[in-house]
């Protein structure tokens, strides 16, 4: 394999979460890929540049400060203009430095490499969550009451059981999400003569107008493009609250989207009402360990899993359900070290609220609890304080403004 890589973690905040972030990608298993990163920091925090730098002083790597307008768009297509200005590289590998790459990701992506693709583009993503988001009864539990939605490796196009939710025409419907993650592109996307790849107006539907410009290259044929599975390669990590997922409603996203019909008029031929998403050229990825689970049967068009303890045990269920359980237990020491860093900056207000989804998720932890009255102390919630100082000790005998609850 003699391409050459460039992997983007792009980051707005949180250098720690960056890190672990890093530390997904350098621990790669079974690949041969030749790659490196370089780190794009993309943030309206004047000092985020800064401690991006000091949080990685001890390793040798590029980091790159582009100009923000604080949605995610600019950042993407910062990336983007990196990936064209540095030409030595023959593929980009694009992840937000929120979100962390599975052991075996960089081994299913080689198979897909070998194919010579321009543009590769996954299903969707398996997602870390909090417990009262979590929506389905397959999904696994982690430590700290976080769970794990896992996509099944039953060998099928999932968009076949879920046309309803990616099969929608943004310029007709009222909502929609981007059906697709970008995952890999090569050069050649910069003949497309593309004036911009992600929308800079969107707070969280940026990548929607990459996937027209997907959706338009496959129509006219000027580029090789696939979509393959994303079983084992990218760990959606739904569990930042500072996330643009998090802060913002989609309405507005909707309506910067409809303005790009006469953009995108061709479409419209294309695919029509039913805009059939089913007609992209997929290809399966069989999972990285040999000995498979099998058990599944479809029923109405939804995947069914026969025996889902089976299913847990087997190997390709195993070594994700661990590496998520390592990733938690990581995020949850990120979460309480952002906790003492708003206490010291007096953001009682931050704080209070990121312990309070802590305790929410059924996290019992003395010291979340010691965090939770102070916060709630300085913020003269003294009835959250009475409630909680007793499950606070003996972290809370420090603090002699919290003696007189004790």
């Amino acid at each position: 394999m003699n391409k050459k890589i460039l992997i983007t973690l792009l980051t707005s905040s949180n250098e720690k979460l960056l890190k672990l972030c890093y530390n997904t990608v350098v621990n790669q298993k079974n690949h041969n890929l030749d790659y490196t990163i370089i780190i794009v920091v993309n943030s309206l925090n004047s000092d985020y540049y800064q401690n991006v730098c000091d949080e990685f002083k001890n390793i040798d790597i590029e980091i790159i400060q582009t100009q923000s307008n604080g949605k995610p768009g600019m950042g993407h297509n910062s990336v983007i203009n990196i990936f064209k200005n540095h030409k030595q590289y023959d593929y980009l590998i694009p992840i937000d430095g929120d979100d962390f790459l599975y052991p075996y990701a960089l081994h299913q992506l080689q198979k897909s490499i070998s194919l010579n693709p321009d543009i590769l583009a996954l299903q969707g993503n398996d997602v870390l969550c909090w417990n009262n988001d979590s929506s389905s009864s397959c999904d696994i539990h982690l430590n700290n009451g976080f769970y794990l939605t896992k996509q099944h490796d039953f060998k099928i196009n999932k968009w076949e059981a879920n046309k309803e939710i990616v099969n929608k025409n943004p310029f007709i419907e009222k909502s929609f999400i981007t059906p697709i993650r970008t995952i890999l592109c090569s050069r050649k996307i910069f003949h497309c003569n593309i004036n911009q790849y992600y929308c800079e107006k969107c707070k969280v539907l940026d990548d929607y107008l990459f996937y027209l410009h997907f959706l338009n290259i496959f129509i006219k044929k000027q580029l090789n493009i696939y979509v393959i599975n994303s079983n084992h390669i990218y760990l959606y990590n739904d569990l930042n609250i500072n996330s643009v997922h998090h802060q913002y409603t989609l309405d507005d996203d909707y309506n910067f989207i409809k303005q790009y019909s006469s953009q995108f008029s061709s479409l419209n031929t294309q695919f029509g009402i039913l805009w059939d998403n089913l007609q992209l050229p997929f290809i399966y990825q069989n999972p990285p360990l040999k000995e498979t689970y099998n058990d599944y049967k479809l029923v109405d068009g939804e995947v069914q899993i026969i025996n889902y303890n089976q299913y847990l045990e087997s190997p390709n269920s195993v070594y994700c359900i661990n590496f998520a359980n390592y990733i938690v237990l990581e995020l949850y020491q990120i979460f309480k070290h952002n906790i003492d860093t708003s206490l010291l900056n007096q953001n009682y207000e931050k704080s209070y609220q990121l312990c309070y989804k802590l305790i929410q998720n059924g996290i019992h932890d003395r010291e979340l609890f010691n965090y939770y009255c102070i916060s709630a102390y300085f913020l003269e919630k003294y009835n959250i304080v009475k409630q909680y100082i007793h499950l606070a000790k003996p972290f809370c005998n420090n603090q002699s403004f919290l003696q007189k609850f004790i």
